[in-house]
């Protein structure tokens, strides 16, 4: 069968983080349906982005193939999906490809996947230079409420991350840790895929979160997921200590009202003197100025976003 049952997975295992139903499965396809939650959002009325990504991660985790390092390409598309809204979510082997997996989440009635997910094995890497130095300006950036991954006021588990703009030099960084505070290691009991490994859907969320933000610090704009290359080198264990680090990369369209803005950003894996990539990647976000309001509106502590503005 082309899905193994993990039930210790928290996105599909035993008692799963996304409503899942199997419609139907072979050899080398498997056809479900999703529903999208209040749990999972990410800007106020949407699914974060990383719930989704996750759910492709699980899913190859779960057939099995390739094996690590494994590079993603992510392509988000179609009409959008809000929350209650129900998806197809359709795996498929890469037909020339045996190690391959080809990933689709499609709203009901659209034409084009809400996301496309293309997983391939990454072969002989070279992660990027280590580049973790102590920051002339550091700030806390605000948080919503509710979000899967900043959220701090959440009914259900969330990763309760707060990222931090820091400024090095001329260059704008973004970061966030997980595990230099030891809650984030009891934290991580509802975010596993084995018993001391924590799902790479935690790894993706934080990490997409992490790097939209430092494209945000450069254009004071806020936008949604366009496109995101992920590499992931090797599993993660629960108690490790991670550093996310994102920086801006450039901007597409008039300077002056830019249309789309990339940004990059690695996970580090922090062992005392050892500073070692796990993860590293890059993306594109398309600007939307109803977010941008929405963060004004919705971000606390209250007031605290305006500083960036200035």
């Amino acid at each position: 069968m082309l899905l193994k049952d993990n039930e210790q997975s928290f996105l599909t295992g035993k008692d799963p983080f996304v409503a899942i139903e199997l419609q139907s499965k072979s050899c080398d396809h498997a056809v479900s349906t999703i529903r999208f939650e209040p749990k999972h959002e990410g800007f106020v009325g949407i699914p974060h982005g990383g719930v989704g990504m996750g759910l492709c991660l699980d899913a190859w985790r779960n057939v099995g193939v390739p094996d690590y390092p494994i590079n993603v390409k992510f392509k988000f598309g179609g009409s959008g999906i809000l929350i209650g809204d129900e998806a197809v979510f359709e795996i498929q082997r890469d037909r020339s490809s045996p190690d391959g997996l080809d990933i689709k989440i499609t709203k009901h009635g659209d034409r084009k996947p809400y996301l496309k997910a293309e997983i391939r094995t990454a072969g002989v890497v070279a992660p990027p230079t280590t580049r973790l130095k102590s920051p002339q300006v550091s700030r806390d950036l605000p948080y919503y409420k509710n979000c899967f991954v900043c959220g701090h006021a959440r009914n259900e588990p969330g990763l309760q991350r707060r990222f931090r703009f820091d400024q090095i030099d001329s260059d704008i960084k973004v970061t966030v840790s997980w595990g230099l505070n030891s809650d984030d290691f009891d934290r991580a009991a509802f975010f596993l895929i084995a018993k001391d490994e924590l799902h790479p859907a935690a790894l993706i969320s934080i990490f997409d979160e992490n790097t939209a933000w430092a494209g945000f610090m450069l254009t004071k704009s806020a936008g949604l997921s366009v496109r995101l290359e992920f590499t992931l080198l090797r599993p993660v264990g629960r108690y490790e200590k991670l550093v996310f680090v994102g920086e801006p990369s450039g901007i597409r369209g008039n300077p002056a009202s830019p249309r789309f803005f990339t940004a990059q950003g690695t996970i580090y894996a922090i062992n005392g003197a050892s500073v070692e990539p796990v993860a590293f990647g890059g993306g594109e976000w398309i600007i939307m100025q109803q977010y941008t309001e929405q963060i004004k509106k919705n971000l606390i502590p209250e007031n605290d976003w305006e500083w960036i503005f200035m």
